[in-house]
């Protein structure tokens, strides 16, 4: 009654223990990697919401259970599983010694590896052959989003992570079964406990898998219903109480972490299933040169994002697997061509159906990527079929791995920003620079972090040297290391930076005009040390000259408007890299009748940025205050077309 994997007669031993010696570089090189990746926009929230989940636990606090008394970007936490913030964060508690972000990178790199083991693991099931499947472990090793996002996205590839493994574990219990049986019930819940227990909808997505498949795995395999309903449905019952364990130990492993969840065990995660398809917030996101809220992405956003950042040659497999499907069908059987088009696509088809928010590039659904790379792979597998000749049957393998150097280059060469990649269909980074997101998730901001401590000087007076940053949260950098003593920082807003104190500050691309960007206006010219991959920046160190702009804001706010020319003149001697100290320079000098001089330091701020309505909207009064109707009218038409192209 066992339905075997696919087996090859003449597949030489060695390619399992390759994959094996693979899987065990793969597991112990990615944790130790991953002290050399940054703290992530979001993972303040996270790490606050596993010490609220400790305090329910341990101390009766009721946070988490209600976040409508919190800032916007902690909107429905309680949404989410807490089955990794809980553990890193109690495990910070009896380690303290530990650095939190340390910690939890380690564990991050150790799911990632996870998701790229089982996916060549499943590859391997699918082909019976060893290796194809390290081709799909070295496809997504070598898929540098996937590689670089492993180390400090602790939702989507822990999620992800426990996705594949549930998958893998199913195949292998329909085709084990009655042997092993066990193991691969207990591979299921593991896999379905874990991402029901990171993020509750997507777990209940892969019960629905789990049901779906097996269901359909009995009507199709005649051999396998025939076995299970003999003698009387003995192993049809046992099937039953499989999935039944399957079902409550998985759902016990997710919600053991998650308080909200505990509340109402059936209802919760119902609502969160709901929720989570239409998250309410909106930001700002760069996409095809514009800013475009969140709410309203174009249909394809998510399909153009996995055409344009991962390599190309996995891409022509997934192309090439299309026209090979029939063949794929005779080959593998149609159960298992249909589950690896099912876990391509209809996450995504599903998510356009239904008009769900997107953020941030495709991240949201790295758990479909394993079957876009199963389908790559096994489009190689078959290609090797149209080869009479058994020693050239490998050459379409040899061409996909040669067609991976580039990217195998990439992950080497631009460690630790692997994740902001992007393949030659955009130009590269170079050709997405201005156009999409690159570096949206900060990682970048750890590399500043420790360009200061190595090249700041401490202040002879013994205050600290004082960073600013609109990343999240960019003080724990200082705040849990040893040099909390003479460097601290906090957050600050990159177009306030002339009106608040600080010795450094840290800037990222994120909301930067698009227009700055493409025309590399963006990052200022009084950047110090700047990060960069594939040579666009991704984060630079500004350092402060003097603190005459805070005392000219400061008169500006006070209505003296003499004394803020002075101060603004005095900080333009040293630093003529910030639009905005033009733009109150010219509010202070017209406010003293110098019309003609702040029509100069408004044409300064537009050079600066060209894109900013309010600019053009401030130097067209200017212009008409002296007269000069002509220029007004061209500056009237300049922000006219500023306005629409910001629509």
């Amino acid at each position: 009654m066992s339905q075997p994997v696919v087996t090859t007669t003449n597949e030489p031993a060695y390619w399992k223990k390759i994959f094996i010696a693979f899987s065990a570089i793969i597991i112990i090189m990615m944790p130790l990697l991953s002290s050399d990746y940054g703290q992530t926009g979001d993972e303040w929230i996270q790490i606050e919401y596993g010490k609220h989940i400790y305090d329910y636990f341990f101390n009766g606090d009721k946070q988490a259970l209600d976040y409508s008394n919190k800032s916007f970007q902690m909107s429905h936490q309680e949404y989410y599983g807490g089955l990794f913030d809980f553990p890193m964060y109690m495990m910070h508690k009896w380690f303290p010694s530990i650095d939190i972000l340390t910690l939890r990178h380690f564990f991050n790199a150790l799911f990632g590896a996870m998701l790229m083991l089982f996916t060549g693991l499943l590859a391997r099931r699918f082909s019976g052959k060893w290796m194809v499947g390290v081709l799909a472990l070295l496809f997504m090793l070598f898929s540098p989003r996937i590689f670089g996002e492993s180390m400090n996205n602790p939702k989507d590839i822990p999620y992800a992570s426990g996705f594949i493994i549930g998958v893998y574990f199913m195949v292998a219990y329909l085709q084990d079964v009655p042997k092993k049986a066990w193991r691969n019930v207990i591979g299921m819940a593991l896999g379905w406990g874990i991402a029901f227990g990171v993020r509750a909808a997507g777990g209940i997505l892969l019960f629905g898998y789990f049901v779906l498949f097996m269901g359909l795995y009995f009507m199709l395999h005649k051999q396998f219903k025939d076995s299970l309903t003999a003698d009387n449905n003995k192993l049809l019952k046992k099937a039953v109480l499989h999935m039944v364990v399957v079902l409550v130990g998985g759902y016990l492993i997710g919600l053991s972490c998650w308080p909200w969840g505990l509340q109402s065990p059936i209802s919760n995660p119902l609502e969160s299933l709901s929720g989570m398809a239409n998250r309410e917030v909106s930001i700002a996101v760069l996409f095809e040169g514009k800013y475009i809220k969140s709410l309203e992405m174009p249909w394809y956003y998510e399909f153009k994002w996995i055409f344009m950042s991962n390599p190309i040659i996995i891409l022509i497999g997934v192309i090439l697997f299309i026209p090979l499907i029939g063949k794929a069908i005779k080959k593998y059987g149609l159960w298992k061509v249909g589950l690896v088009l099912f876990g391509a696509l209809f996450p995504i088809v599903y998510m356009i159906y239904k008009d769900s928010t997107v953020y941030d590039t495709w991240r949201h659904v790295f758990f479909v990527y394993p079957f876009w790379v199963i389908a790559s792979v096994l489009a190689f597998d078959l290609l090797g079929d149209f080869i009479k000749s058994e020693k050239m049957k490998m050459i379409p393998l040899g061409v996909a791995v040669i067609g991976l150097l580039p990217a195998i280059i990439w992950t080497v060469k631009e460690h630790p920003n692997q994740y902001v990649y992007f393949n030659q269909f955009v130009g590269g980074i170079e050709g997405a620079n201005g156009y999409y997101e690159t570096e949206y998730y900060q990682n970048s901001g750890k590399q500043a972090a420790d360009w200061i401590v190595n090249n700041a000087k401490k202040k002879a007076n013994g205050e600290q040297v004082l960073v600013r940053s609109s990343m999240s949260d960019y003080g724990r950098y200082f705040r849990d290391s040893k040099h909390n003593d003479w460097v601290g920082g906090d957050y600050g807003k990159f177009d306030d930076r002339h009106r608040t104190n600080w010795d450094y500050f840290v800037t990222y691309p994120r909301y930067k005009s698009s227009y700055k960007l493409q025309n590399e206006l963006w990052p200022p010219t009084n950047a110090v040390h700047v990060v960069k991959a594939g040579g666009v920046p991704l984060c630079a160190v500004l350092q402060r000259k003097n603190n005459a702009s805070v005392e000219a804001f400061k008169a500006f706010e006070e209505k003296n408007y003499e004394l803020a020319v002075q101060k603004y003149e005095e900080y333009l001697n040293t630093d003529q890299s910030d639009e905005n100290v033009y733009r109150f320079y010219a509010v202070s000098l017209a406010s003293i009748g110098k019309v003609n001089e702040a029509i100069g330091a408004m044409e300064q701020a537009v050079k600066l940025d060209p894109s900013r309505p309010d600019f053009y909207e401030m130097l067209y009064q200017l212009y008409l205050h002296v007269g000069n109707k002509a220029k007004a009218q061209e500056v009237y038409g300049r922000m006219q077309t500023a306005q629409m192209e910001m629509q």
